[in-house]
């Protein structure tokens, strides 16, 4: 532009625009913030109409998120911006409004699902662009009630268009995450399932593509099986590294390591690895806040690995979690804290530190019981509810009754409509509230149906104590179990403390290496996993037994194999 001296004349006018859009957005991409407003001021004030000022008025919202996190300022500029295009919404919408809109919304649609959408054409528009990042911003600043109007207008607009562009599938994800916050699970599927079937028709759009590829799994984690997003979201921190996206990355590998531990994994080094590349990684760019979350999670892996002195304490190799918020504060404290405070709750359950429990209730209390990011709150709800009732039954703790039922609440209400990774802790959670031999049972085979190893391992060890306070010796059977998932899981720190605490367990070794949750889907009718006595060399003396139960799982029991040989 210098070097021709080309200005906003009439010759040179539309190629001194198309010119200074490609340098904005160049700015912005290797984020020289500054440069990029001074060509955003250039455009907005020299071009003529206002679809020629999109561009720049996209690329000045996304400088604010980008650079300073504003998304309050961002979804305040965004709307104005808006208005000038057809969309008006107010900064504070009333109820008259929003009842005025939504009945044109469901006008437009005349019935028909969302899913019409994804028979229209794709056509380039950067008016839906705009949209998108306004989304972004009202998302982040909560205003749930902006994001509603913004997503009747949208679907409105295109739907009287004909025609959709590459943006609208991630908008439709991030709505669909909308009202998982809004507990319209209903909705929430639809839009999720329509993002997801506009997706192969974008794929050519990269980075529309991964950001869609990402939400949907971020909403999808509300019906779908933790373990089956685990995959996408890894492949979404890879992608958006490459593309530069670090925010969006970083997203990823939290949605897959939440996913991870959600779904009961299988821990090990390899896991870790991953964790630590990508801390090496938050480290190089500066992004402290990240840093400090793949450090903690790396450390909860950690503790439930390897034996330590205070294993419901995040401090070890990875991690110091007094002297990392000793250094915050603020929000940062805030939310360091909460996520700290979940992950030491969980360990608290399982190593079944009681005094540990209580002081994390305390905490976790404080905070409120909803997060648009569905895989987190899971983990943080599950085990606060477990603690809870495990530790209402004290006199000092009897209020936590209540805190128990609200998760608890929570689960049953995911369950009702249909979530697999809601229903077996729904039915631990009942299990602890009151203790039977009936709500155990069902628990534990609710847990081997949908895979959950780390639950499956939990639910036995808490059966057990309840059997052991009726005397029964068949506590022991659940003990065994419960030893050899949590070695499946990988919780060998675990696992060697219940053998410390109950000797017996030593004596045992099984030739199968997987628990039974991994035999589900199988074509046999019984698997079997053999444990045998290790005190003799002889093999008269072995005492050879295997845990069989039928492919429903509805009958768990151990039979001696000299017996079936007889039968």
């Amino acid at each position: 532009l210098k070097a021709a001296g080309m200005t906003w004349t009439k010759d040179y006018y539309e190629l001194t625009r198309q010119l200074y859009d490609a340098l904005l957005v160049s700015e912005y991409s290797s984020g020289a913030y500054d440069a990029a407003r001074v060509a955003i001021d250039e455009v907005v004030r020299n071009a003529k109409t206002p679809d020629e000022k999109l561009i720049a008025y996209t690329h000045r919202i996304m400088c604010l998120m980008s650079e300073t996190s504003e998304y309050g300022r961002g979804a305040e500029e965004g709307l104005e911006i808006l208005s000038k295009y057809g969309f008006d919404i107010p900064q504070s919408p009333t109820k008259t409004v929003m009842a005025k809109e939504e009945m044109k919304y469901k006008i437009a649609l005349r019935n028909r699902s969302i899913s019409c959408l994804t028979t229209l054409p794709i056509q380039d528009d950067s008016v839906l662009a705009l949209c998108q990042q306004l989304n972004i911003c009202a998302m982040y600043s909560g205003k749930m009630d902006v994001m509603k109007l913004l997503n009747w207008k949208i679907i409105r607009y295109v739907l009287k268009k004909g025609s959709i562009s590459s943006n609208l599938a991630p908008i439709l994800g991030s709505f669909s995450l909308m009202y998982v916050k809004l507990d319209d699970v209903k909705r929430s599927n639809e839009f999720a399932t329509t993002a997801q079937a506009l997706n192969p028709r974008i794929r050519d759009d990269k980075s529309n593509y991964v950001q869609s590829v990402m939400v949907v799994c971020y909403a999808m984690c509300l019906l779908q099986p933790f373990r089956s997003l685990t995959d996408p979201f890894l492949e979404s921190y890879k992608d958006f590294k490459l593309m530069g996206e670090v925010e969006m990355s970083l997203n990823g590998l939290n949605g897959y390591a939440q996913c991870f531990f959600g779904a009961g994994c299988e821990l090990g080094p390899i896991f870790e690895s991953k964790l630590s590349v990508v801390e090496d990684y938050c480290r190089n760019l500066g992004r402290q806040s990240s840093l400090i979350l793949f450090s903690m999670f790396r450390q909860f892996a950690l503790n439930l690995r390897k034996p330590s002195d205070s294993p419901s304490k995040l401090v070890g190799e990875a991690f110091n979690e007094e002297q990392v918020l000793s250094e915050l504060e603020g929000s940062a404290h805030f939310q360091t804290l909460r996520d700290s405070s979940s992950l030491r709750v969980q360990l608290a359950f399982v190593f079944w530190n009681e005094a540990d429990m209580i002081d994390l209730l305390k905490i976790l209390e404080t905070y409120p019981l909803q997060d648009q990011f569905v895989a987190r709150l899971h983990n943080r709800l599950a085990f606060t509810g477990l603690a809870a009732f495990a530790m209402c039954h004290r006199k000092d703790c009897a209020s936590y009754k209540a805190l128990g039922e609200k998760c608890m609440g929570h689960f049953k209400f995911l369950s009702k409509n249909g979530s697999v990774n809601a229903r077996p802790v729904y039915l631990f959670l009942k299990s602890m509230k009151s203790p039977s031999r009936d709500a155990f049972s069902k628990a534990i085979e609710a847990c081997a149906e949908g895979k959950f190893v780390n639950l499956e391992a939990m639910v036995n060890e808490r059966y057990a104590a309840f059997l052991r306070a009726e005397n029964e010796a068949a506590s022991n059977d659940c003990l065994t179990e419960a030893y050899f998932l949590y070695q499946d899981w990988g919780a060998h720190a675990k696992a060697l403390q219940l053998s410390k605490d109950h000797p017996f367990l030593k004596k045992l070794r099984r030739k199968t290496t997987r628990s039974f949750a991994h035999t589900v889907g199988s074509n046999n009718n019984t698997a079997t996993a053999s444990v045998m006595s290790a005190g003799s060399d002889d093999p008269a003396s072995k005492k050879k037994m295997t845990f069989s139960f039928n492919s429903t799982l509805k009958q768990r029991k151990l039979v001696s194999v000299k017996s079936e040989k007889k039968k």
